[in-house]
């Protein structure tokens, strides 16, 4: 328990940081949001091109995408009968249940725990929930925010995305590119993205810091969809590693960590960034739940981290 509770404190540090940063209004909240947009389009896809450059992928393993991509539908499906049943009236409740913000936030908990050389493990189990968020859950945000949604659009926002991008040339560079330290050039691009990457995990910290913002009004809906999240997400988990990873595949052990760390991460900020306009209350609602959600995720990691072996 020591031992992870020192691996994560750096992450709490930067947190604590960005809390104390926006109480004395060092950062400007166009400041917040323009780094922001340099971790997703740069730092985290640096990222990800080099976990992705020598993660060796075997082909049964590519059920787990569909695995994923299950999911975190299932997911949604499981929080509309909550709903129901709990009389829950906020048509965000089913889709909070689903979406994982792997990008600012699961990554730089991963790193901090298992290091940046197992990147690539959790990139991979991620890349199922990604495609189930940029073809239905991000639609469906829209279809709540605009009463609409052209199908094309999903598909170009998945084929555009920096992060498949990233993924995708990560895959093809290893499989048809010489090793990066082949010559002093590729070496030299290598070495750039990996200080490019490096940012990523103390700038993501700080911003989710910056960004905290809880309020009394509305704590108790907050907690009940977090607890219910992460309660069916842990069955999930534990199951999927107990008979799949394991018992199916085989697969090694650092799956079943990522696969925790993923069951264990907020949901994806895009709730928030495509709420519905002018919707005050469901806006107040989403907000709390993800401030919350990612304090809680912090040290419900450490501990699954040193009990779950």
């Amino acid at each position: 328990m020591i031992t992870h509770l020192f691996a994560s404190l750096p992450v709490l540090l930067f947190f604590g940081l960005g809390y104390v940063l926006k109480r004395i209004g060092f950062f400007s909240r166009e400041t917040i949001e323009d780094i922001k947009k340099f971790i997703l389009n740069f730092s985290v896809p640096a990222l990800l091109f080099r976990a992705f450059l020598s993660l060796s992928i075997q082909r049964s393993y590519l059920i787990m995408l569909l695995v994923m991509y299950v999911m975190a539908g299932s997911m949604v499906l499981l929080g509309k009968l909550v709903a129901k049943i709990a009389n829950i009236r906020t048509p965000y409740f089913p889709l909070l249940m689903s979406g994982f913000e792997m990008s600012m936030f699961g990554y730089a908990l991963f790193i901090s725990l298992y290091g940046i050389e197992n990147l690539g493990y959790i990139a991979f189990l991620g890349i199922g929930q990604t495609l189930f968020t940029f073809s239905f859950l991000i639609s469906m945000l829209l279809v709540l925010r605009e009463g609409k949604q052209a199908p094309m659009a999903a598909v170009k926002r998945f084929f555009t995305s920096p992060i498949i991008l990233a993924i995708g040339a990560g895959v093809l560079a290893g499989q048809v590119a010489p090793p990066f330290d082949s010559t002093p050039t590729l070496a030299m691009v290598d070495s750039f993205l990996q200080m490019l990457g490096s940012v990523t995990v103390p700038l993501i910290t700080m911003t989710i810091g910056y960004d905290i913002l809880i309020e009394k009004k509305g704590l108790g809906l907050s907690f009940m969809t977090i607890l219910t999240r992460k309660g069916l997400l842990l069955i999930f988990a534990l199951l999927i590693n107990h008979y799949i990873i394991d018992g199916l595949l085989h697969m090694d052990s650092m799956y079943r960590y990522s696969m925790m760390i993923i069951a264990l991460t907020p949901p994806s900020f895009i709730h928030s960034i495509l709420a519905r306009r002018g919707d005050a209350e469901n806006i107040g609602y989403i907000n709390r739940t993800l401030s919350l959600d990612c304090i809680i995720s912090v040290f419900a990691t450490m501990i699954v981290a040193a009990v779950y072996v």
